[in-house]
């Protein structure tokens, strides 16, 4: 067996990991060396976007990805087929793609996007064909691109609008410490769109010229599309298997703005804040940096506030440390920016060397001591690398790497000895006819079945006029102002809103299924009927799936990472065992949880067309579900820190699972979880009426579990990422609940999710 240099050894409790493979497709190239290759030329890739679906002023130019061979996959949307092309790509440069050391169960996906498959939305509207939209939701797009090829431990979507990505890799280094998993494909995607191009001009963000970032007459950004994909190994596995590692992700940084939805701090506080945690995780100094890949969008605000972030980091270093601007030659790539532009640094510390910006002339550098690269690529010793990734809503990540053979210490954090119980302390419950626990409690043992399936009532405005400032929140969607409102309840019942500073310490995590329906389908209905230019900025920049999380931060000051997961009905019960796994993992003290959901006739519609929603007559529920909406919050504390408060807990969250095996592959999925959550007798599903609830049944069998799960009463309808909650909180209220139970929650996909949870002193009343 080959020897571990210490370098890449587990330090402080926590082991280094690898990036042992790589996959990219952009404007220059569909895969990391021929875009490495056209990056050192210092041209940039922009071109007509001959595949955005509406018209565009004459002269628009983007950077759209170079053609794909014909005969790859042609039967996927765009998405897909690029996203599975830059997957085989990096599974093969792993040397992971035929045969592989780590049992399937423990090969883990963790993707990245803003939006998903959005292109699927518009060829809805033009053709009114709901099978469409099959190919919308981002567990769709990950069901289809990565199937058939081995990776069955389960596949998350994050968003965090811009550094979506970043965010993402930055997930698959915590399953890989925290030994969730043995490898993790990371990374993200976006492709171009006439939705995101029609947002960001409506928003005033796209340039007439070229991308010419921190320059003094800088206009914008260049719509573009990139697919970056890494394989994630903890690096003692990967020199044990004899794969060479490209570079070691050495530290890790995220933070929230809690300032505004589309504008970053002007000081660029929170970007500094990410930036600082990645440097002090790695165990460098700002001086070690050999390369800075910022995130230079060159939107005039953009780069103005990172400029005063790297300026605070670096101090009197920053004319020394060069600085590159990667979207000047690829064009902003959205959700896939982080991963590629990682990618791009990794080939920079391979060869030694700073490419230079496009479009940029020393003398047009706006700030003087900016040691922005220009002209041509820079040879230069560089032993470690900072990446910047800022999205809107302030979601900022950063990752330094560092070289494999690099002798500095890695401090990646520790981890507690023992490790903290996760404990429930908050419940925030706003679904129809039952906001608060009185009323949730009163409609949950609904007996009467007329009742029990009724048509929800409405909330109303009047409903939230004491959980919400009327004022503040005309303009989110309703999905938003669900998610703020239930959040507000469980800060509230867990006695958080008297400390503020433990707020200012936590992070969120969200999960939801669709998002913001209403905005979504209002903004594209208007750019399919009046073209790109009539695009309402508003209801775009509200519209994006991590709307909530942006404006949770911001209404409740929070300042750590706030992620959504997205485009699954699992993606609550995913956000809740990410955020016990943070907790656990000392990333965090306090993380608040939220699933929320809309209800909208489009989603109606689609559903009965797909024979999942039954008919609003239909009262024995056994052929479909009837939709409904709301939110329900959890807030997760470490029980340490909890208990110092004098908290009484609801409940522990303790181990979780998770599969994916394709709709063929649900039931082993089902028994997978199952047996690695304990193969406890309780297991609370989250039944819908569909064939998921046979499929569940069989997977309890194929465990050996006797016991079968609880029927489904439904008295909420179908709640999507929200239904596993309702039940989880229906069990705590339960006066017969049992000593420990497992949610499971399956989705549409194949893909299922199992979490432990242990009832504790406190009942909801």
């Amino acid at each position: 067996m080959p020897s571990v240099p210490d370098s890449i050894s587990q330090r402080d409790g926590k082991p280094a990991v690898g990036i042992t493979g790589i996959g990219v497709a952009t404007c220059l190239g569909a895969d990391a060396e021929s875009t490495w290759r056209a990056i050192l030329t210092t041209r940039d890739g922009m071109a007509p976007m001959t595949e955005i679906e509406s018209p565009l002023p004459s002269g628009s130019l983007g950077g759209q990805c170079v053609p794909l061979p014909a005969n790859y996959r042609p039967d996927l949307p765009r998405e897909a087929r690029y996203l599975r092309w830059t997957v085989e790509h990096a599974l093969h440069a792993a040397n992971l793609d035929h045969q592989s050391p780590y049992q399937p169960s423990r090969r883990v996906v963790s993707l990245g996007t803003t939006l998903h498959g959005i292109r699927a939305g518009g060829r809805f509207l033009r053709t009114g064909d709901p099978a469409q939209l099959t190919t919308f939701l981002a567990g769709a797009t990950a069901n289809r691109a990565l199937e058939g090829l081995g990776l069955h431990g389960g596949a998350t979507t994050t968003c965090s609008a811009c550094s979506s990505s970043l965010g993402a890799i930055v997930l698959g280094i915590t399953l890989l410490q925290t030994y969730q998993a043995d490898v993790v494909v990371a990374g993200g995607y976006d492709a171009v769109s006439e939705y995101a191009w029609a947002g960001f001009n409506a928003l005033r963000l796209i340039a007439e010229g070229p991308l010419r970032p921190f320059c003094r007459d800088r206009q914008g950004m260049k719509i573009a599309e990139g697919y970056g994909i890494v394989i994630l190994e903890r690096a003692t596995d990967a020199v044990r298997r004899g794969a060479p590692i490209a570079a070691v992700l050495a530290g890790c940084g995220e933070s929230a703005d809690a300032h505004h939805l589309t504008k970053p701090h002007p000081e660029g506080r929170g970007a500094l804040a990410a930036m600082r945690q990645a440097i002090n995780q790695a165990g460098i100094q700002p001086h070690d940096l050999g390369m800075i890949a910022a995130h230079a969008t060159g939107t005039p605000d953009n780069d103005a506030a990172e400029y005063q972030a790297i300026s605070g980091l670096l101090a009197s270093e920053l004319p020394r440390i060069p600085v590159v601007a990667f979207k000047s030659l690829l064009g902003h790539t959205l959700g896939g920016a982080g991963a590629v532009e990682l990618i791009l640094s990794t080939l920079a510390l391979r060869d030694q060397i700073v490419p230079a910006c496009a479009n940029v002339a020393t003398e047009d550098i706006e700030y003087s001591d900016l040691n922005l690269t220009a002209r041509s690529p820079r040879p230069r010793d560089i032993n470690s690398t900072l990446n910047t990734s800022l999205g809107f809503g302030g979601a900022n990540t950063c990752v330094v790497l560092t070289r494999p053979g690099d002798s500095r210490p890695h401090i990646q954090g520790t981890l507690e000895h023992p490790a903290p119980e996760v404990w429930i302390t908050g419940i925030g419950i706003l679904l129809p006819g039952a906001i608060g626990p009185g009323a949730f409690l009163q409609r949950a043992h609904l007996s009467n079945n007329s009742e029990l399936h009724c048509p929800p009532p409405p909330i109303t405005d009047p409903d939230l006029a004491t959980l919400l400032h009327a004022q503040r929140v005309r303009r989110f969607s309703p999905y938003v102002k669900y998610t703020l409102a239930a959040a507000g309840l469980a800060v509230r019942d867990a006695c958080l809103s008297d400390h503020p500073e433990e707020l200012v310490l936590a992070s969120a995590v969200l999960g939801t299924m669709h998002g913001s329906p209403s905005f979504c389908c209002e903004y594209y209905t208007q750019i399919v009927r009046d073209g790109a230019l009539a695009a309402n900025p508003v209801l775009f920049a509200e519209g994006v799936p991590n709307a909530a999380a942006a404006h949770l931060s911001t209404s409740l000051g929070i300042r750590g990472p706030c992620q959504t997961i997205i485009g699954t009905r699992t993606a609550g019960l995913d956000a809740l065992a990410l955020a016990a796994l943070c907790i656990r993992a000392g990333l965090a003290r306090t993380v608040l949880v939220v699933a929320a959901e809309e209800q909208h006739p489009i989603l109606d519609h689609v559903y009965r067309a797909l024979g999942l929603q039954t008919s609003a007559e239909d009262k024995s529920l056994s052929h479909g579900f009837q939709s409904s909406y709301g939110a329900i919050a959890f807030t997760l504390e470490a029980s340490t820190s909890a208990a110092a408060r004098g908290i009484v807990p609801y409940a522990a969250v303790g181990a979780s699972a998770s599969a994916s095996q394709g709709t063929s592959g649900v039931v082993r999925a089902v028994a997978s979880v199952l047996k690695r959550t304990g193969r406890l007798a309780n297991v609370i599903g989250s039944g819908c009426g569909t064939w998921i609830d046979r499929a569940e049944s069989l997977g309890l069998r194929r465990a050996g579990i006797s016991a079968q799960k609880q029927p489904p009463s439904q008295p909420f309808g179908e709640l999507f990422a929200a239904t596993p909650f309702v039940e989880i909180a229906r069990t705590l209220a339960a006066p017969d609940r049992p000593s420990q139970f497992v949610s499971l929650c399956t989705d549409w996909t194949g893909a299922t999710t199992a979490v432990t949870i242990t009832p504790l002193s406190r009942r909801i009343k």
